[in-house]
């Protein structure tokens, strides 16, 4: 055996299979688009579209709207980033072949697909959010089932037109087998009801790689009810936290008000606490106005005066020398930079590149587990230590959960709902029958 041999084997592979090929050049795997919201291309390090991605938090937090927000910024960039790959195939594969296949099979790449098991999609709202809402560019879906609603998406996956999946949420979605129960009924089907959502997870993570459609999970969040700091918790079982390569957590910090001092959108942080593509354990803060979404302008300003690509000058002046630049206040930048569209495009590229190359992991400044615990503490008025103490316990207690308690308890409720049913049938015996008079 030789690297020739190994060459023989590699191009036989990709004439045999479809996908699963690793290709020669590793660059060509990391598939990634530049956001219009800086701060949200820095937390992600780039926006991964081939992967499964997941949002969680308390209600009303913004979590489907950062989604939102996402597919619609895949419906526009997608077209270009086909072609992108495709010229990588001719220039440096020089593979005219598969860049042509790779064309027409992803040339329609801008339909996104709204799984919507909790029905609160709301069609104007999105398109304020840059969603476009026509038979060529969306899809919802309001499946009865899990089951259902991901049997209806896997062919239209398969087919290379969606760019986006969103599912809202995991723990609205209903499985066949909780369909089927009855109302007041004492089984228990949560664990299949994980199993279902593992299975989900499982196959669309092969789904996501081949097709370049990613699926944005959205998550509720609850309080874990087996330790008395209620530390959050996240629902439709543990599966996601394997599958998903981010994982962000999104809360309301604040509302965001207009000139008028009317409450006109709000204020919203998505803390990283996975990433299997870039850089964890960042923020990112960003402001949705509720008439016009997110607002990027700002984004970029204050991370053009971070990175000194222009000069700041006290009491809030701004130049540009070069460009003959100068503007009092960021509201007169703004305006200046937007009727200088070629001078504003030139500062985004510099801004991109320096939030794609800072990728520098800082374990000193932020541990998410222990911002968690800090805030239990505050609102339960407990000491840090013994939140995080409570939490080790139940850490340590659902560890050492062991078969045979599984079986207890399992056997435990057969038992209750055998008793149950004696007691109902003995009810039945000795209830009095009517004598109907002759």
């Amino acid at each position: 055996m030789s690297l020739k041999d190994f060459k023989k084997a590699r191009a036989d592979a990709i004439t045999k299979y479809k996908h699963g090929v690793v290709e020669a050049d590793a660059n060509i795997l990391i598939h990634k688009i530049i956001l219009d919201s800086p701060q949200l291309t820095r937390l992600f390090s780039g926006f991964s579209y081939d992967r499964i991605h997941q949002s969680f938090g308390p209600e009303s937090s913004g979590k489907s709207t950062v989604y939102t927000y996402i597919a619609g910024q895949l419906q526009d960039k997608m077209p270009k980033e086909i072609e992108r790959l495709a010229k990588y195939f001719e220039d440096v594969k020089h593979d005219k072949d598969k860049a042509k296949k790779f064309r027409e099979d992803y040339e329609d790449k801008q339909v996104v697909a709204y799984l919507d098991y909790e029905g609160t999609f709301d069609p104007n709202f999105a398109q304020r959010l840059g969603l476009k809402i026509d038979d060529d560019h969306f899809v919802l879906i309001q499946a009865d089932t899990l089951e259902e609603g991901f049997a209806m998406l896997e062919p239209m996956v398969k087919s290379g037109s969606l760019c986006c999946v969103i599912f809202d949420s995991d723990a609205a979605a209903c499985s066949n087998l909780d369909l089927e129960s009855d109302f007041g009924s004492t089984g228990f089907n949560g664990a299949k009801d994980a199993a279902a959502l593992a299975m989900v997870y499982k196959k669309y993570n092969v789904l996501a790689r081949n097709y370049l459609t990613p699926m944005l999970v959205v998550s509720q969040e609850r309080d874990n009810m087996n330790i008395m700091a209620k530390l959050p918790s996240t629902t439709g079982g543990k599966a996601i936290r394997f599958y998903a390569s981010t994982r962000n957590r999104i809360t309301k910090l604040d509302t965001a008000k207009n000139k008028d001092g009317k409450d006109a959108g709000i204020k919203l942080r998505v803390r990283n606490y996975k990433n299997k593509t870039g850089t964890p354990w960042r923020d990112a803060e960003l402001t949705l106005w509720f008439d016009t979404g997110i607002d990027s302008n700002l984004e970029y300003i204050d991370f053009i005066i971070e990175f000194e690509l222009i000069e700041v000058k006290g009491g809030g002046n701004f130049a540009w020398e070069e460009k003959g630049m100068k503007c009092r206040g960021r509201d007169n930048l703004v305006n200046w930079l937007l009727a200088h569209p070629a001078e504003y495009d030139e500062l985004k590229a510099k801004v991109n590149a320096l939030l794609l190359d800072g990728n520098k992991l800082d374990l000193n400044n932020y541990n998410p587990e222990e911002d968690d615990i800090k805030e239990v503490a505050k609102n339960t008025n407990k000491t840090i230590e013994e939140v995080a103490e409570e939490a080790l316990k139940a850490a340590q207690a659902e560890t050492n959960y062991s078969e045979e308690e599984e079986t207890r308890a399992a056997e435990k409720v057969l038992a209750e709902d055998k008793l149950e049913s004696e007691e109902a049938a003995n009810t039945a015996e000795t209830e009095d029958v009517p004598v109907i008079p002759l």
